[in-house]
């Protein structure tokens, strides 16, 4: 089991590192297109769409890596003092009341928003490039899909912890 654990925050850490890339590119783009048009007096069609779908992909591309890391907004304050065995039993019963329903709904749902574009040949209507939606329908998914893997070890973890007691780090 945690050969399966590893591979999964192997593949979270890669993807959110690679991920971390995108805003280089969309450090560019927003500067590419600021540079044309103050100093050029040129508009970009393409610069709204690209820092939409740049961002939108950096986010969830990342998310999956920042839960590995901890980096998600936590309620310590009313868990600090509990002990580590009672805290993972919080985990645990919240995962399955909110976490797993969420992220059930959501990939169902973007799972057929992604599939959809792709076999329709989506466009985005937001300006006239009209780039294809798929792409980033695609990333989306791709990101919920490696979050909810990750939160599905994350729980598995805290399951262990609740029931035997023990480290997080086993």
């Amino acid at each position: 089991m945690e050969k399966i654990f590893h591979v999964v925050d192997r593949v979270s850490e890669i993807v959110g590192k690679l991920a971390s890339f995108l805003v280089v590119v969309l450090i560019i783009a927003i500067g590419y297109d600021i540079t044309t048009r103050y100093l050029f007096s040129k508009a970009n069609f393409w610069a709204y769409d690209m820092t939409i779908f740049l961002y939108g992909s950096y986010a969830m591309l990342g998310a999956a890596y920042c839960h590995y890391t901890k980096g998600h907004v936590r309620m310590d304050l009313l868990t600090a003092r509990m002990s580590l065995r009672t805290r993972s039993t919080v985990d645990v019963v919240c995962y399955i009341l909110l976490f797993f329903p969420l992220f059930f709904i959501l990939i169902y749902k973007c799972g057929g928003h992604a599939i959809w574009a792709l076999l329709h040949g989506e466009r985005s209507s937001a300006s006239a490039w009209r780039p294809y939606m798929a792409p980033f329908k695609m990333a989306i998914l791709l990101g919920l899909v490696l979050f909810f893997l990750q939160g599905v070890v994350d729980f598995l973890r805290s399951l262990r912890i609740a029931l035997k007691g023990g480290s997080h780090e086993s």
